[in-house]
This record gives structure tokens, C-alpha cells and sequence, in this order.
């Protein structure tokens, strides 16, 4: 019998050896489409391995594809918007700004926009520059994009590290030196229980130089209402969200054979207080004496060449990403609970954090019309991240002499940048990588294609802290500091098994490797934690954590069947996660990360199309995934088989689209309806803590009139209006700090109309 614990690699074998024989059976249904017949199914490319634009039915890996053009006519206009219609890909949003991604069910708690060193499972990448930060993704709409590729499973042979789950790939449109183009969009909707949205977009391709020269603009400028009321402060709708967006691309061919990419994509993002609610205090309502905020300034700089050397393509990418964001919460419940016990002050936290992120990659491509195709390239980044946190309490000082007879001056006491200040501190993490890569494909048999690579990585992380004031230092004069270094190297193969059933059908079976970093731990003060040490049987806490890696198996079938009509992709995939990093909570208040316990994950993949007639088409995509703890995680209270937390084991989406054809334009209807499974915040449900995430539906619609250039249509999201609960934050301490429980939930229903324009 074929365990999850158990897995072999002779019945992973056998798995893939039954799919090609259930395979072959469809062989019959995969044949050409034949002439004369109803339009099929369009062509969709994808460069997922690098290696340039190819089907995406011939690319042996789990990938779904959107397209921004159908966005657009929906109203969904944000990475959070699409990525909850797909299979085995989940996301935690608190707010725009602060979200995490998570494919394969592979997560172990929330976003927590504070801890330095959790870092990302899945990776995010504008073109050529990964620009993830767990827990703190840009935001970037989806605008004058070509597409966005979404591939599951490990990536870390041509991604790297922070691959280890997935990657989300967004490509943007090139500039065309041959054509002018122009294109402009504008909506407005409003949502229930909030306000008014819009949003204004434009592009425009400029060809300088006929066949040599071309730069292309783009620019968008959206508001999203609140719908959630700050009780305290008597403001309604004050979660809302501004968003300025603006890109700018030269392309220059001095040479048939030489291309040259420069880009600059610029990201303002305003957003006022998060996605959260507390039922205690009435539906779509929470309370703060401060306003809560986060802030996000964005530039990302690319120069990208390309020189064909007829055996070959030579690449080389070099970017700059300068980011500044700054997160502001309120408090006054927090320092209530733990130093002003029946006074409740204004207590604003401000964390700001600015990031430099130099990225290069060099790569040589060999020509794809051959038996044998390879990749090799090199890559180096150099990342900083400088992060001053404060809490500002106007009045701390005088109330902890009114309460405890004492006069400490945080400044001058406790060593904070100026009074009032409970908690001052600063993190500052250098790291700098190389990596060496390459990937190897040949043709055995017409038919039959293997492809082996690796990646071999060297990293060095340097980690310096320092906290002071009275929630921050040991004590008086007394600050809280680390200075640490974490140094890994490895490397991290991949192999896969095609076979071409058919001509449109093909079976894939696959082996990879997947790997995050490690890093430095924020320091665990003996004076406040050596009894929640001891009871843990530790001394002290560690220094550092090491690097946690996963082997994931799948197998997949990839076909069109009837004539072009049928879309048909399955994947099924085994993932064995080792040396998990999850943080040990202390009551203390002081969790260190460690290295502790495995996790597997099963499950299936499908996503299907059937062009029904030539004017409707349905789609159908779905998941089932099984993520749990394969033996005991001690450190979190968890039970062998403990189901991870956050992630819904059923997620399935269905649409459909239809044209009418009228005698001046057309009509284009389009509906949509995801589900999404239950789910739990900690691994122990057991646990007075965890909290219970119920399943969810959500309905999308819109109709739009099509004629010559010009496009208008309505539309409208969660059209049930549900309560979208993405997650679930308990009050963890003996002392209450805050009313309830904090619901994060997604946008209520929004209707709104729609006007395109372009040629």
C-alpha cells in the first residue's frame, strides 16, 4: 500500500508508468484537429523554462497562465484578485502591502510583517527580478502585462531559493518598434457596506526608429473605498487604499542578432488600516486610537541584453530594486495589557523598513531545434535591509511614575531616540549569494525527452540588532543586541520524464529539490526567559537557524482532445518537507526559528477547457491537497498528522464565457465561481487558540459590448457577498490586548462599470 509516509522511488515509478498507460488510452482523442471544423482552443505560450516562448501543453511542469485582458473585463485589477481562483495556490492578505503566497500547502503560520527572517516559500518575479518579501509582496496591479505565468512546485534550479513552493512570474508587454499602439481603460464601481472605486490606465507603444527603436508608457492611478469603520476614531470606510502605478520601456535592436531592454517600473501604494474586523464589536467595525496605515514606495531598474550567437543566445540581466515601506499601527491595547495596566494611551507603532535588492544573471541558451538543449548561467544579488521600529506613547512616561512611584525617562533611562517611547530598536541584514545553474534536455527517442539540472548556491547572511526602552532592553541602560552571521552552501538537482503520447498529448514525471536560506535569530534574553528555556530543556536559545529543503515528486498528463476543443491538464504530486523552519513560542515573548520536523503534502491538480460551441466556452480547475505533519512538531504542540494551518484542502474554480454576435459588435458574458475548503490557524486544533477558517464561495460576473476599438461593460465581484475570512488572529495573552479576535476578510460585494479603448 502506497503511504504518504512511505513513498518509494519504485512506486513513485509505477505511478508514472499508470498515468502513461491511462494516457495512451486517450491517445485516440488527442488526434489534430481537423480541417473545416468549429475554431478550437488558442494557443497558449509560456517561458517558464527560460529557454524562450513554447506551449505551454509542451512545458512538463504544473503551470496556470492568466490573462490580463480577461482581468480587466471582470474588474479584477490585483495579483490578490486571481490568484484565489487557482488550484493549489492560496494567498493571506491583512491588507494591500501585506500578504503572504503559498502553493502545495506549503506553510506553517501567517504573515507576520515584523519577523525579519521568515522568509518566503514562494517566489515573485517582474520579468527577470524577483521582487518577493514574505509577508510584505508588492502590490502591483496587473496592467500592460502580457501575462502572468504561475509555476507550482519547486523552481529553485533556474529561480533559486525563494522558489522553494512556486513561483508567480508576471510578464509585461515589450515595446514594438514596427506598430503604434495605444490603449486607455477606466472603471468605477462601488462596493457594499463601503464607497466608491476607480481606476484610470493607459499604454502607449511608440516606435522611434522603424524595426530599431521603441520605448513604451504606461501609467495607472486606482482608489479602493473602505468598508470597514474605526469605532474609536469615528471614521467610516477607513480601510481605504490609493494606488499610483507608472512603467517605462526602451527597446533598442541595433542588430538583428543584438537586443537591448531598459525598464523602470515605479509603485505608490497609500493604504489605510488593514482588511480586519472585530465581530465582538459589531460586523465590519473595529476600534484603534491612532490610524493604522502602510505605505509603500517601489522602483525597480532593469537592463536586460540579448545577443544571438547562432549556436547560442546570450543573456544577461542586471536590476535595482529600492523599495521603503513603513507599516503603523495602533497599540494602546498592547501596552494597556503589559505596562499601563487601566490606562489606555495613544500608542502609534511605526516600522519602517527600506530595501536595496541588486540582482544579476548571466545566461547562455542554446538553440531549441535540436536533439540536445541547455541552459547554464550565474547569478549574484546583494540585498540590505535597514529596519527602525519605535513606539511612540505620548504620556508612557508620567503614567509609569503614576502607577509604579518610579520616574524612568525613556530616553535618557532606557536609551529610546526620545521620549515617550516604550520600545526603540533597529535591524540591519546584509546577504549577499552566487549561484551556478544549469539545465540539460535531449531527445532519446522521437518521442521521449529527458531533462536533468542543478543549482549550486553559496550564501552569507550578516544580522545586526539592537533594541532598547521598557518593552524593548533587558533593563535600565541595558539594550537587547545581536550580531550574528549565517553562512550555507548547497546544491539543489532536478530531473524530469517526458513522453509524447500523441501530438497533443503528452505524460511528464518529475523529481526536484527545493531550498530556502537560513538565517540569524533575534536575540532571547535569559533575564526575562530562562525558566521557558529550562522547561523547553535549553539553556539558551540558538543563534541561528539553518536552511530547510523538500524533495517533491509529481507526475502529469497534458492534452487536447476532440479536435482542439478539450483542454485537459492533471498533476499529481508527493512532497517530502525536511528541517522545517518554525518558530518555538515562548512565554516570554521572545520565539526563536529552528529547524524542526517534517511535513509532506499530496495531492492533485486539474485544470480543463472545452470550447463547447464556437461561441461558448466552459472551464473547470480544482485542487486537493493534503498537507500534515509526518511525526510530532514538538516545538508547536503539533500531533503526528497534524493538518498545516491556513491552507484549504478543496479549492475549485468554474467559468464560462459566451459571445453573442450582433449586428454591430458583440456581446461577451462571462461568470465565475471559486470555492474554497476550511481550514485552521495552528497546527494543533486542539490548542485553546486555534481558530476555525470556514469555506467560502465567491461569484464574479460581467457583460461587455465589443465594437471596432471601443469596449464597455459591467461588472461585479463577490456578487454573494460573502464573508471572504482569509484569517484569524486569537488574543494569545493571559492579559487580553485587543476586543477579540481579529477577522481578516476580503472585499464585500462590488458592482461597477467599465469603458476600454484601443488599437
Amino acid at each position: 500500500m502506497l503511504t504518504p509516509s512511505r513513498i518509494s522511488v519504485p512506486a513513485f515509478i509505477k505511478l508514472s508508468l499508470a498515468l502513461t498507460s491511462i494516457s495512451a488510452s486517450l491517445s485516440a482523442l488527442a488526434a489534430p484537429p481537423q480541417e473545416g471544423g468549429d475554431a478550437g482552443l488558442q494557443e497558449v505560450v509560456v517561458s517558464a523554462t527560460r529557454q524562450g516562448e513554447q506551449s505551454i501543453q509542451t512545458v512538463p511542469m504544473s503551470i496556470s497562465v492568466i490573462s490580463p485582458t480577461n482581468l480587466d473585463a471582470k474588474g479584477l485589477g490585483g495579483v490578490s484578485d486571481f490568484v484565489r481562483t487557482l488550484p493549489s495556490v492560496n494567498m493571506q492578505s491583512d491588507s494591500p502591502g501585506v500578504n503572504s503566497i503559498e502553493m502545495r500547502g506549503l506553510v506553517t503560520s501567517f504573515p507576520d510583517i515584523t519577523i525579519v527572517q521568515d522568509r518566503s516559500l514562494t517566489a515573485t518575479y517582474l520579468d527577470d527580478a524577483p521582487i518577493s518579501v514574505q509577508a510584505a509582496n508588492p502590490d502591483l496591479k496587473v496592467f500592460d502585462l502580457e501575462r502572468v505565468e504561475v509555476l507550482k512546485g519547486p523552481q529553485g534550479t533556474l529561480f533559486g531559493a525563494g522558489s522553494m513552493s512556486g513561483t508567480v512570474r508576471l510578464i509585461t508587454r515589450k515595446p514594438d518598434s514596427h506598430t503604434f499602439q495605444f490603449s486607455g481603460d477606466t472603471s468605477v464601481s462601488e462596493t457594499e457596506h463601503g464607497g466608491t472605486n476607480y481606476s484610470i490606465r493607459g499604454s502607449a507603444n511608440l516606435p522611434i526608429i522603424e524595426g530599431q527603436l521603441a520605448v513604451r508608457l504606461g501609467a495607472y492611478r486606482g482608489e479602493d473605498s473602505g468598508f470597514i469603520d474605526n469605532l474609536e476614531l469615528n471614521k467610516k470606510d477607513a480601510n481605504d487604499s490609493e494606488s499610483t502605478q507608472g512603467r517605462i520601456a526602451v527597446r533598442w535592436t541595433p542588430t538583428e542578432s543584438t537586443t537591448l531592454d531598459a525598464s523602470m517600473t515605479y509603485a505608490k501604494l497609500q493604504s489605510h488600516g488593514d482588511y480586519t474586523t472585530y465581530p465582538a464589536l459589531g460586523k465590519y467595525t473595529y476600534e484603534s486610537l491612532t490610524p493604522e496605515r502602510f505605505d509603500d514606495l517601489f522602483r525597480l531598474y532593469n537592463i536586460t541584453a540579448e545577443q544571438d550567437l547562432g549556436f547560442a543566445r546570450l543573456i544577461a540581466s542586471v536590476s535595482y530594486q529600492d523599495r521603503a515601506y513603513e507599516d503603523q499601527r495602533s497599540f494602546e491595547f498592547f501596552d494597556e495589557a503589559l505596562m499601563t495596566p487601566g490606562v489606555q494611551l495613544a500608542s502609534n507603532a511605526q516600522q519602517i523598513n527600506t530595501l536595496q535588492d541588486a540582482p544579476q544573471e548571466i545566461r547562455l541558451v542554446s538553440r531549441q531545434d535540436q536533439k540536445l538543449r541547455w541552459i547554464v548561467g550565474a547569478f549574484h544579488e546583494y540585498y540590505h535591509r535597514f529596519y527602525p521600529q519605535y513606539l511612540d506613547s505620548p504620556g508612557f512616561d508620567s503614567t509609569i511614575e503614576d502607577l509604579y512611584g518610579v520616574p524612568p525617562t525613556s530616553q535618557s533611562t532606557y536609551g529610546t531616540a526620545a521620549p515617550d517611547q516604550p520600545f526603540w530598536g533597529i535591524i540591519n541584514v546584509r546577504e549577499r549569494q552566487y549561484a551556478l545553474f544549469g539545465e540539460l534536455s535531449y531527445t532519446i527517442l522521437p518521442k521521449l525527452d529527458v531533462t536533468v539540472g542543478a543549482r549550486y548556491f553559496d550564501f552569507r547572511q550578516e544580522f545586526n540588532l539592537d533594541f532598547a526602552g521598557f518593552a524593548g532592553g533587558i533593563g535600565p541602560g541595558e539594550p537587547l543586541t545581536r550580531n550574528g552571521v549565517q553562512a550555507s552552501k548547497g546544491a539543489n538537482p532536478r530531473a524530469v520524464v517526458s513522453y509524447k503520447v500523441a501530438d497533443n498529448l503528452m505524460v511528464y514525471s518529475q523529481a526536484a529539490r527545493g531550498f530556502r536560506y537560513g538565517g540569524v535569530n533575534l536575540p532571547v534574553p535569559l533575564a526575562f526567559c530562562a525558566s521557558d528555556l529550562a522547561n523547553a530543556g535549553l539553556t539558551d536559545a540558538p543563534a541561528t537557524f539553518g536552511p530547510d529543503n523538500l524533495w517533491n515528486y509529481e507526475v502529469g498528463e497534458k492534452g487536447k482532445f476532440l479536435d482542439n476543443k478539450l483542454l485537459l491538464n492533471v498533476t499529481g504530486f508527493f512532497i517530502d518537507w525536511r528541517d522545517v523552519q518554525t518558530t518555538f513560542p515562548l512565554q516570554c515573548g521572545y520565539p526563536f526559528i529552528e529547524n524542526k520536523g517534517r511535513i509532506h503534502s499530496q495531492g492533485a491538480e486539474l485544470e480543463t477547457q472545452f470550447r463547447v460551441t464556437p461561441q461558448l466556452s466552459i472551464a473547470f480547475s480544482g485542487s486537493f491537497t493534503d498537507a500534515h505533519a509526518d511525526g510530532p512538531l514538538t516545538n508547536l504542540g503539533a500531533p503526528d498528522g497534524a493538518r498545516v494551518p491556513y491552507f484549504p484542502r478543496l479549492i475549485g474554480t468554474f467559468g464560462a464565457d459566451y459571445i453573442s454576435n450582433l449586428p454591430v459588435g458583440k456581446l461577451r458574458w462571462s461568470a465565475d465561481y471559486t470555492y474554497r475548503g476550511s481550514a485552521y490557524t495552528q497546527f494543533n486544533i486542539a490548542d485553546p487558540l486555534t481558530r476555525y477558517i470556514p469555506s467560502s464561495g465567491m461569484l464574479n460576473a460581467s457583460v461587455n459590448y465589443v465594437w471596432d476599438n471601443w469596449e464597455v461593460g459591467i461588472y461585479g465581484t463577490n456578487l454573494t457577498d460573502n464573508l471572504l475570512i482569509s484569517r484569524v488572529a486569537p488574543d494569545n495573552r493571559t492579559v487580553p490586548y485587543q476586543p477579540d479576535d481579529q477577522v481578516f476578510i476580503g472585499r464585500p460585494r462590488t458592482v461597477g462599470i467599465r469603458v476600454h479603448y484601443g488599437f
